[in-house]
């Protein structure tokens, strides 16, 4: 069997890390190590960590001075000893045959990297993302369901990777938000052929500290900022290839005036450029109706929406 490594970045998550951890020792796949790396944690949570390192001899826990995100996943990088590597949130869960069925697809189908489905739990229920279908992809077709938002995400967990892949790869430390749209992509890159199991064996948690539920208009923007560094970066890997992001500017225009207005924010709105034939045209009419709503609400005059464009 080979050796999985399992990195979970833990930050005062008292409250989920219990739930995370179990999931991963019941894993049905054996060879496992669960790399715990504390991002100096000031609750619980490394308590918690340590019940665990005292009771399974596969779980290692690394604790540092609080320095983000990314620097932990890089620094579980650095410890992980597998062949393969998966990447965890510390308030999420895994399903106990996840690892077993992933690893058994990447070996039989010879691939580089494979993703699972999805769950996103909220505390009122579930809601099932609608992903890939089991098969394979090259590396040119995944990317083009990245950037056409078809199935393959920017998300590092739900996807096991060989370790290899992130040779000379690393999360940026110099953004606090997005690190993994400027980075899980490039894995894909360097990947010759990628699996897609269909089943959803991850579970994504939804809760009060989710930044999904914190997201202002300076977050919003460097979200689409992320899509536009997708964009060139790929214009330049591959300037035969063409790659198409309107259903990503799409949605993130739509989330910047959605936030304009919930916040009453009047920050200048700055639309994307949007190939609008490449997006439904009921997409384009609920986009128009919808940005001269909010600038109304907002108080913006007539001619100053025009300036916006379309």
């Amino acid at each position: 069997m080979s050796l999985v490594s399992i990195i979970v970045p833990i930050y005062n998550v008292e409250t989920y890390i219990g739930k995370c951890l179990k999931s991963l020792v019941n894993q049905t796949y054996e060879d496992i190590e669960i790399v715990l790396i504390d991002d100096g944690s000031e609750d619980h949570s490394c308590d918690i960590a340590k019940e665990y390192v005292q009771k399974y001899h596969n779980v290692h826990l690394f604790s540092y001075s609080n320095a983000g995100v990314s620097m932990a996943r890089n620094r579980g990088l650095q410890m992980a000893k597998g062949k393969y590597v998966m990447f965890m949130d510390s308030d999420d869960y895994l399903d106990k045959k996840a690892i077993e069925v992933m690893v058994h697809y990447m070996e039989a189908n010879d691939c580089d990297l494979v993703t699972c489905g999805y769950v996103i739990d909220y505390p009122f229920g579930r809601f099932y993302r609608k992903g890939c279908k089991t098969g394979t992809m090259t590396s040119i077709e995944a990317l083009d369901s990245l950037a056409r938002g078809t199935g393959i995400n920017n998300y590092p967990w739900a996807k096991l990777y060989k370790k290899e892949l992130f040779d000379e790869i690393e999360f940026p430390v110099n953004t606090q938000r997005f690190e993994d749209a400027y980075t899980i992509f490039k894995t894909m890159i360097k990947a010759k052929r990628i699996g897609n199991v269909s089943k959803r064996y991850y579970h994504y948690m939804q809760h009060a500290g989710s930044l999904t539920n914190h997201m202002n208009i300076e977050m919003v923007y460097q979200m689409r900022d992320s899509v536009e560094y997708q964009d060139m970066y790929l214009k330049k890997a591959y300037p035969k290839e063409t790659f198409h992001f309107d259903q990503q500017y799409f949605n993130a225009d739509m989330m910047i005036l959605y936030t304009m207005l919930k916040q009453k924010n009047h920050a200048k709105y700055m639309p994307a450029t949007i190939d609008w034939e490449q997006i439904h045209p009921i997409y384009h009419m609920a986009y128009l109706i919808w940005r001269k709503y909010v600038l109304w609400r907002l108080g913006y005059s007539t001619r100053t929406q025009e300036d916006f464009g379309h």
